[in-house]
């Protein structure tokens, strides 16, 4: 069995009672559409033997059958189908891409393109809903259809029904044919279709810059160049599709005409009447047209299959970082000491983007794509450096020197190539992960925000949903100076931000982020470039906040200005992600090149 079979397979297997239900209301309708129509043949036969008291008593069941089918069964079969299927399929193929994106580690999630990714899952999860509704909802069905007629036709005339059962066979012998001629390209389709969406998502992305460079033009052609070539490559292989399903329909055209002839070849001989050519006549256009619906089906269920087999190879991807089986240790309190031993730590080369996918023609799907082709140039080479219990440090170095990368590795992003790190003696590795980000807060360069209110974003580093106090939230809010644009605020706390914080200015988001972090009460701070996109006064402000907030607990401070880093108490210089300087200010004034040359060039940058 196809290894994306056993995975749709496993995915649906909570619906299967639900299913079988289902299947259960659709085999009743189709075995009545069977009774209809063998009732409408001994209606025109007992016309014809002008026994019309049996003729209005058969319309009368006809009618009732009808009825039942088309009024009663579809409404209960739809109830039940609401009720128990068209809502919580889509919920469980919610539940379990996000289940698995949010498995995989930090690192993942920065390596990737997250608007090729996005595209990968909203094309995947889309076609594998629609996929499992086809089957059940009109596949099933056709096929319940077809064996009934079949099987009535050969329990009524062995020629008749073989004549259909060929018919029906040379038409899905079709089906697999073109299968095999059109898969491969569709597969490649489906590659530019993805590729199409980054592109598009990233004008989109960037609109900003699009904007201000007066670019709409380039940006709208550059988009209907993409697309257009992508259309143009569409419409020939469906063009090519449209022509071998049209001589594939040849056949049902053919099988219909052969019931015809066969059947009135035995009514002249007198072997069956007129009102059995109308069921034959009735049953076979029933399977055959069923059949032919297939067509347009199956063309849905190519375009699907591709997007659906993408989508799978991503979430047979496993996370970078393997957490401990049994949880790992979880410190109650973190005292805060962090230690690299000889780290050396790289970004790996992904090869596993959603674009970069491998094609599975014969049966690659079964193999998860490599995780890395090798490592790129180390971040950080040999980093080897301590920092105690509630220490306030500073990172500094050119942009590149591996000053974010430190962060990431202490966050474990990503494991280390080489060498231990240690928190609290304990390598982060056999940590509890959870607990340890629990008790650490980031504050970014650019703070992440959520287009919800202040107080949303506020809470959103709490564990367990853990409300705050107006009192805890005001604590922090004076401590990060949050405080000072509170009055212009039009709900206090519950004034939505807009999408990624616009409504506030830089400084103000990055005072919600440090009283973000604060919320937490963490044992841990580390600010990545809090000020450094910041004016003076803003600057000022979130300085004097961070020296205030950074008291009793261990604090990594990266900073490009001598100002955020002033009252640290001790300092590393990065470069080429190597240590190469540890003092304080007066110190490596002293001792260190690369720290000298950093001086100059801020008293150059006045």
């Amino acid at each position: 069995m196809d290894q994306s079979v056993r995975k749709i397979v496993e995915l649906y297997r909570p619906f299967r009672r639900q299913m079988a239900g289902s299947l259960i209301f659709i085999f009743i309708s189709q075995v009545l559409g069977l009774i209809g129509p063998y009732l409408q043949g001994k209606t025109v036969d007992a016309i014809i033997g002008k026994s019309y008291s049996s003729a209005y008593w058969l319309v009368a069941a006809a009618f009732a059958i009808y009825l039942a089918r088309v009024v009663f069964l579809s409404y209960w079969r739809d109830v039940y189908e609401i009720r128990n299927l068209d809502y919580s399929i889509p919920e469980r193929m919610n539940s379990v891409t996000f289940e698995k994106l949010l498995s995989f580690s930090l690192g993942q999630h920065i390596n990737e393109n997250s608007g090729l990714k996005q595209s990968v899952i909203n094309r995947g999860q889309h076609s594998l809903t629609s996929f499992a509704y086809m089957a059940l909802y009109n596949i099933l069905p056709t096929i319940f259809e077809v064996v009934l007629m079949v099987v009535a036709l050969f329990w009524i005339s062995f020629p008749m029904g073989l004549v259909v059962l060929l018919g029906v066979s040379l038409y899905l012998a079709g089906i697999i044919y073109i299968n095999k001629k059109v898969m491969p390209e569709l597969k490649k389709l489906e590659k530019e279709q993805n590729e199409n969406s980054r592109f598009q998502g990233e004008v989109l992305k960037n609109v900003e810059l699009v904007k201000v460079n007066a670019r709409e033009r380039k940006a709208r052609v550059e988009c209907e160049e993409n697309l257009g070539g992508v259309n143009q490559r569409s419409k020939k292989l469906w063009m090519r599709f449209t022509v071998y399903a049209h001589t594939r329909n040849v056949m049902l055209v053919l099988t219909k005409l052969a019931v015809g002839i066969l059947g009135v070849y035995y009514v002249a001989l007198g072997r069956y009447t007129p009102g059995t050519l109308l069921i034959f006549w009735s049953w076979s256009s029933n399977a055959l047209g069923s059949i032919g619906s297939l067509s347009y089906m199956h063309r849905q269920m190519l375009q699907m299959w591709a997007s659906i087999k993408k989508y799978f190879v991503m979430l047979s991807l496993e996370s970078d970082v393997v957490l401990p089986q049994d949880g790992g240790v979880a410190l109650e309190k973190f005292a805060g000491k962090i230690e690299f031993r000889n780290v050396t730590f790289s970004y790996k080369k992904r090869t596993d983007k959603a674009s970069e996918l491998p094609d599975d023609d014969e049966g690659d799907d079964e193999k998860v794509p490599a995780k890395d082709e090798g490592p790129a140039r180390a971040a950080l080479q040999n980093v080897s450096l301590v920092i105690n219990p509630g220490e306030r440090v500073a990172l500094v170095g050119e942009s590149g020197a591996g000053k974010t990368t430190f962060v990431h590795a202490l966050l474990r992003a990503q494991d280390p190539d080489e060498g231990q790190i240690l928190v609290d003696g304990v390598d982060l590795r056999e940590l509890n992960l959870e607990k340890f980000l629990t008790s650490t807060g980031v504050v970014p360069q650019n703070v992440p925000l959520f287009d919800q209110s202040i107080r949303y974003n506020l809470e959103y580093g709490l564990n367990n949903g853990e409300k705050p106090t107006e009192g805890d939230l005001n604590r922090v809010a004076k401590m990060a100076c949050v405080d000072k644009f509170f009055p212009r605020l039009e709900k206090g706390y519950d004034t939505f931000i807009g999408e990624k914080g616009v409504k506030l200015s830089g400084g103000e988001r990055q005072r919600v982020g440090i009283a973000r972090a604060l919320l937490k009460d963490p044992d841990i701070l580390i600010f990545d470039e809090a000020t450094s996109n910041l004016d003076a006064e803003n600057e000022a402000l979130i300085r004097d906040a961070i020296e205030e907030v950074s008291k009793g607990r261990t604090t990594i401070i990266i900073a490009h200005r001598f100002s955020t880093i002033r009252n640290v108490d001790r300092i590393y210089v990065f470069d080429e992600g190597r240590v190469v300087g540890e003092g304080t200010h007066e110190e490596l004034l002293l001792s260190c090149e690369q720290y000298q040359r950093f001086a100059r060039r801020q008293l150059a940058e006045g």
